[in-house]
């Protein structure tokens, strides 16, 4: 397992995700604030999992979902968004996405299908 790349323009949001999957286990190799950054660390990172926001300022997260799909299919990419919508989930799912979590999220569920999608963490230990 190479790591996971967070996408979020909210830094809070980042980090929190970042402290849940680290603290399982599981390293966090890139974040990005916006779809334009998460396109250029893709392109030096392979990341085992990115999760990815729908709202960001420069480009939606369903367009930067399928625009990963085209170039990677075989990262496996959950949605994490204040937008739980069933409609947006399925189109997120139709989409590519192996996962949707609204937010807030239950830090044991997301684990859950983290590990579900890339396995059990490296270690038990913060990373």
């Amino acid at each position: 397992m190479s790591g996971i790349l967070i996408v979020d323009d909210n830094p809070v949001q980042r980090e929190q995700l970042r402290t849940i999957l680290n603290e399982a286990g599981y390293p966090v190799i890139g974040s990005a604030s916006s779809g334009t950054e998460a396109v250029k660390l893709l392109r030096s990172i392979k990341p085992s999992l990115v999760t990815l926001d729908i709202v960001m300022p420069d480009m939606n997260g369903i367009d930067l979902l399928r625009s990963i799909r085209a170039a990677y299919p075989s990262i496996p990419v959950m949605v994490c968004s204040s937008f739980g919508h069933e409609v947006v989930a399925d189109l997120a799912r139709r989409s590519g996405a192996f996962a949707f979590f609204p937010k807030p999220y239950p830090a044991h569920r997301l684990l859950q299908e983290v590990e579900r999608m890339i396995g059990p963490p490296l270690s038990d230990a913060p990373v």
